[in-house]
């Protein structure tokens, strides 16, 4: 019976481990974050910003390091966008989300970079206190329309990719790769 037992703790233990490591973070085949005008070299400094597309704070220091991305980029200093949708943010997630199909659509092009620039331009109209009153599916019809005025993506693709497992999966990741690099929120009110 003791070693009944004993068998039946291991299996419990093995199973239980198992099911642990089912639930960690798999390692990304890419970087994560988005790349301001890729350096055909390796660059001497790397200088990266977690940012959440619906935080005021996020929005306020944006332009300053596009601004230092574009001047010292000549000398190999890269700038590197992780969007770190936190989640009382309500429409942050889905934003990240639309920052990899519109990167996808229209590659090389800092479409990222361009799709933020646009989000925080429009900040007080797609932020959590703006749409409290809207379904996601109109929250999502907002973001399509964006996004289509940014791209030329048409809003039916637009969609449809905003569904596919990878691209949640790359929203998630930049999320979890901060929280690994211990960041908690984007800036002093968020």
């Amino acid at each position: 019976m003791g070693l009944l037992k004993n068998m039946l703790v291991v299996a419990t233990m093995l199973a239980l481990s198992v099911d642990r490591s089912a639930g960690q973070i798999s390692i990304p085949s890419r970087s994560v974050g988005f790349v301001y005008d890729q350096l055909p070299e390796v660059p001497n400094v790397e200088i990266a910003a977690y940012l959440d597309a619906t935080c005021g704070d996020s929005a306020a220091v944006y332009p300053t390091l596009l601004q230092i991305a574009e001047f010292y980029h000549n000398d190999r200093v890269q700038f590197r966008m992780h969007l770190h949708n936190l989640p009382y943010h309500a429409n942050s997630h889905p934003i990240a989300k639309a920052a990899h199909v519109l990167e996808d659509f229209a590659p090389n092009n800092n479409t990222a970079f361009k799709w933020i620039s646009l989000i925080f331009n429009n900040i007080y109209s797609i932020n959590s206190q703006a749409t409290a009153d809207m379904t996601s599916r109109q929250v999502l019809d907002r973001l399509g329309t964006m996004a289509n005025q940014l791209t030329g993506i048409e809003d039916s693709d637009f969609k449809t990719k905003m569904r596919y497992s990878r691209f949640e999966w790359l929203a998630r990741m930049d999320f979890k790769y901060g929280c690994t690099r211990g960041v908690h929120r984007c800036g002093y009110k968020c």
